[in-house]
């Protein structure tokens, strides 16, 4: 039996283990795409405003030539200042609202990566438990003539695969609750929250994230000597 094909033999016990990981690895995923979407559908609010310097409002002119729409929105600045009691211009006012829209999508953006790395850091617990039930079954492959290599490499990809499988369920999930909302909204604007570099990042980084975060219990599963492994309990 080939390392590749351990691997994926290895992935289908433990499975109410592994199958929790997975689960928290796509709720950090589905988290990672609403709040990221979320983002990006404010920034490109904002940069669909029409104005030179990457502010909601320029230079009147820019933002509309419809009176009616110039008078609403001076009304509503007029009520604002009488209600906060504060003197704003238009200008400075709308200036101030992006610059609080702009602090929110950061705060989405940190949000969304503590999402995603709580739960991928699952992986090295549930990787810590399945190899440490193995370990005789590892004393037996290296009598049967696997390298330490081979072991490490076998035992790094399942941890890889955990995090491959549960990413791909999250963007399924994810994008249809995305869609949803963007059919709702607007339908056009679902490949503004969801771009295709974003479907695809997610997916990579966290496999990519799996497989490192499963390298320390990997390596410790390869350095197990075959006395201790084949004199182990478990």
């Amino acid at each position: 039996m080939g390392i590749y094909a351990l691997s994926w033999k290895n992935l289908r016990r433990n499975r109410l283990r592994n199958l929790s990981t997975v689960l928290r690895i796509s709720l950090g995923v589905i988290i990672l795409l609403i709040l990221v979407s979320s983002g990006l559908g404010i920034s490109s609010v904002i940069e669909k405003s029409g104005t030179s310097n990457g502010k909601i409002l320029g230079q009147q002119s820019n933002q509309t030539d419809n009176e009616n729409e110039t008078s609403t929105v001076t009304t509503a600045v007029n009520y604002l200042n009488s209600f906060l009691g504060s003197t704003f211009t238009e200008n400075q006012l709308l200036s101030r609202l992006e610059t609080i829209l702009v602090d929110f999508v950061y705060i989405l953006d940190g949000l969304a990566s503590i999402a995603l790395l709580i739960g991928v850091l699952g992986i090295m617990n549930t990787m810590g438990f399945n190899l440490s039930e193995r370990k005789r079954e590892i004393g037996l492959l290296k009598c049967m003539g696997f390298t330490k290599r081979q072991i490490f490499i076998s035992c790094t990809l399942e941890s890889g695969l955990l995090g491959l499988i549960g990413s791909i369920i999250g963007v399924i999930i994810g994008t249809l609750g995305i869609w949803l909302i963007s059919a709702f909204l607007k339908p056009d604007f679902f490949t503004t929250l969801l771009p295709f570099w974003l479907f695809v990042g997610t997916i990579a980084i966290t496999t990519i994230l799996s497989l490192v975060l499963g390298l320390y219990p990997a390596w410790f599963t390869s350095q197990i000597k075959v006395e201790e492994a084949l004199l182990c309990e478990y």
